[in-house]
């Protein structure tokens, strides 16, 4: 019997309850009481509820909780439970949530499901995707069709959407068996913090080189916009530049064995750091409330400084034998136009990273484009260092000594900006330039590959172009072809323009890196080893991908023999070994994110300039085909210290700035993960006396750098993940 009579409309369009008879009436009265009581009782019952979840530490309107499968079994919640609780489709009603993060990553559920394969959502037919084939599919059968029954339908009649057949899925996975299988299997979407490689004795890297008076004052760290401010009217009324600095993107080389008998016994790795004062330890909105001139300042400062250091077997500094050296000053290649302010429009240098060749050490910095140089490394007071300073002159007068054109073949050593004279570097020559990708090429990895055919000789030198798709050419680094400036102009410009420029860094870019053969180019690459977030068919399924499928580095290489493959991951009958390495995509900035017509709900959904990892194994000879791919992954912050100590979990050296990586977190679908914005891989090498494991270094939102230890059975695990395990629930 229903107790509360439903309204009816009177002849006004007004609510009214039909007339009862008083036996009813008092029924009502008698009951009235009992539901005053109960609403009483709820209304506790939920006061007591809310006071229980807010004291927790898990958040009630964290999209977390609702998005990703419980913890306790997938299984529990129906398939079509999951996807209304995963939906962002109606991302309007969300958009003023504040999605904040779990104080443990463990408490979070490690991925959602799906009854349709991931393979499907980044399959393509013909160009277009498949998943806009079902959607379509779905739309004109007018409700007959559900989503699964579309893609099983696209399955059946498409080869190249086969994946979107669930039995199809399966069987890619299980090497064409369908033994096992069951309609109740669904695929797993991982999250990006939940998806990455376990790791092993994570390092801090903090330069103690760097003078404590160019260092951000942490009781700034709070008004921190005065403080650019200050640093700004200073910096203009001195004409110089922004003066603090930051280090981060570690680059990381084992010490060849020539060069350590001039340096401490102790010193196994050299690694390399960007030290400016361009950062983003603060959140976007401190440098969007910035005045134009101050925000101009503080990014396209010209200070970009090269860190490099000495470290032990345990990734510790070596101390006094971390050094600041300025090159582009040194070169005399400092760019000249500047700003207000005395800085730059663009540095001359960015992203130093560190290359072992044939047993040397290169140099490779982003410039207009790549360029390379080759250094070497002595301490004072191994060996005559009078003889040293004799034979060897300094950066400046040997560049003084090339004259307009800049060019010399012998070494010069540099003057430390900081840091002593205890370590010592020398570089070989003038830097050459790869131009094998173009005016907007930067971040290649170097490596080598071993002569086939005449095994004492020198490794073959490639530069990685690009990774999807796989571009390489050879290189001599060495050695170069003069182009004539107006060369270099016809490839900085579109035919056809005129500009003017004076650089002095186009003496460089005049120097081409010599090419062996084509660039080569192999075919496409396998889909993604496991699937995460961002592929469900309720985030950003087919054309909405967020991060653009042409990943770039990153860094390379290691390499992986047939052994080590077949160990940790499901594929165990590999023949050849391979070469991995490292790669990030990321959220590309587009024009709607400037227009006002765009809701700002569609692009806080979709934040750009967010950035994920991948990793890629390849065939070490040409074509060097892309043979497997992880799915994407980030890596995570620096443990919180306790005081000026790093907890007994990190090694390295504490960093105050650690704490300011938080600011800015990884972010889609309204959804907060566990990493920062851009966790940007810079080295990627084999570990020192032990071929099991590798070294991860990492810079963490252009704020601070980090090293990581990986089993290469763990990247062999996500390469080629087992399916029970990554793929399927």
């Amino acid at each position: 019997m229903n107790l509360l009579l439903r309204p009816q409309d009177n002849d006004n369009g007004d609510k009214k309850y039909p007339m009862q008879p008083r036996s009813h009436k008092n029924y009502l009265r008698r009951n009235a009481a009992v539901v005053v009581v109960a609403a009483i009782i709820l209304v506790l019952c939920v006061h007591w509820h809310l006071a229980i979840i807010h004291t927790r530490d898990i958040r009630p309107h964290d999209l977390f909780l609702s998005s990703f499968s419980s913890p306790r079994s997938a299984k529990d919640v129906s398939s079509a439970q999951k996807i209304s609780l995963a939906s962002p489709r109606g991302y309007e009603s969300l958009s003023k949530e504040k999605h904040a993060l779990n104080s443990s990553r463990d408490e979070v559920a490690p991925y959602i499901l799906s009854s349709i394969c991931g393979g499907c959502f980044r399959s393509l037919f013909d160009s277009r995707s498949c998943f806009t084939i079902m959607q379509r599919d779905v739309q004109k059968s007018n409700g007959k069709m559900t989503l699964i029954k579309a893609a099983t339908k696209l399955g059946n009649e498409s080869k190249s959407c086969k994946l979107c057949n669930p039995v199809q899925c399966w069987m890619h996975y299980f090497n064409n068996s369908t033994q096992h299988y069951g309609n109740g299997h669904q695929s797993k979407y991982w999250r990006f913090d939940k998806s990455g490689p376990k790791f092993t004795n994570p390092t801090t890297l903090t330069l103690t080189s760097i003078p404590s008076e160019l260092r951000i004052p942490p009781s700034r760290f709070d008004d921190i916009g005065a403080y650019f401010q200050e640093k700004y009217e200073f910096a203009k009324a001195s004409n110089s530049s922004m003066d603090y600095l930051v280090e981060y993107n570690p680059g990381l080389v084992v010490i060849p064995t020539k060069m350590k008998q001039d340096l401490p016994k102790e010193a196994a790795y050299l690694l390399s750091m960007r030290v400016t004062p361009a950062n983003n330890c603060f959140s976007a909105k401190v440098y969007a409330d910035l005045p134009k001139e101050v925000w101009n300042a503080a990014y396209y400062t010209a200070t970009n400084h090269l860190g490099l250091a000495l470290l032990d077997e345990k990734y510790q500094m070596l101390p006094g034998y971390d050094v600041v050296v300025e090159i582009d000053e040194s070169f005399d290649l400092k760019r000249s136009t500047t700003t207000k302010a005395g800085d730059s429009v663009s540095p001359t240098f960015m992203d130093y990273r560190l290359f072992v060749l044939n047993n040397e050490v290169y140099l490779h910095a982003n410039a207009d484009t790549v360029i390379v140089n080759r250094l070497s490394l002595r301490a004072k007071g191994f060996g005559d260092d009078d003889a040293h300073m004799r034979s060897t002159g300094t950066c400046e007068a040997v560049a003084e000594e090339g004259g307009e054109m800049g060019n010399w073949e012998k070494p010069c050593r540099m003057d430390n900006l900081f840091g002593g004279d205890k370590l010592q570097i020398t570089l070989m020559r003038q830097f050459n330039t790869v131009w094998s990708g173009g005016v907007y090429g930067k971040n290649y990895a170097l490596f080598g590959v071993p002569n086939a055919t005449h095994p004492n000789a020198p490794d073959s030198v490639y530069a990685e172009i690009d990774i999807f798709p796989h571009h390489v050419q050879q290189i001599l680094p060495d050695e170069f072809d003069q182009l004539e400036k107006t060369d270099v102009f016809g490839r900085i410009w579109k035919p056809g323009t005129h500009k003017r420029r004076r650089f002095k860094i186009d003496r460089v870019n005049m120097r081409m890196v010599k090419e062996v053969g084509n660039t080569s180019e192999s075919a496409n690459a396998p889909l993604p080893s496991f699937s995460t977030v961002d592929a469900h068919e309720d985030w950003f399924p087919g054309d909405e991908a967020p991060f653009k499928e042409a990943a770039h580095g990153g860094a390379c290489c290691v390499s992986f023999s047939v052994g080590e493959l077949n160990l940790g991951g499901a594929k165990i009958n590999h023949h050849e070994p391979l070469l991995v390495g490292i790669g990030h995509t990321k959220v590309t900035w587009k024009p709607w994110y400037s227009k006002k017509n765009i809701p700002q709900e569609k692009k806080d959904r979709v934040p750009h300039t967010h950035y994920v990892s991948l990793f890629y194994a390849f065939d070490p000879y040409p074509p060097f085909q892309i043979r497997a791919r992880s799915g994407y992954f980030c890596l995570g912050h620096a443990p919180l210290a306790t005081g000026n100590k790093l907890p007994p979990s990190e090694g390295g050296i504490f960093n105050s700035r650690s704490i300011l990586t938080r600011n800015r977190m990884l972010q889609q679908n309204n959804i907060t993960f566990d990493c920062p914005q851009m966790s940007f891989v810079s080295s990627f090498i084999q570990k020192a006396g032990d071929r099991s494991k590798t070294i991860i270094g990492y810079g963490l939102n252009d704020c601070t750098g980090r090293l990581v230890e990986v089993e290469k059975r763990e990247i062999t695990r996500l390469l080629y993940p087992d399916p029970t395990s990554m793929v399927f629930d």
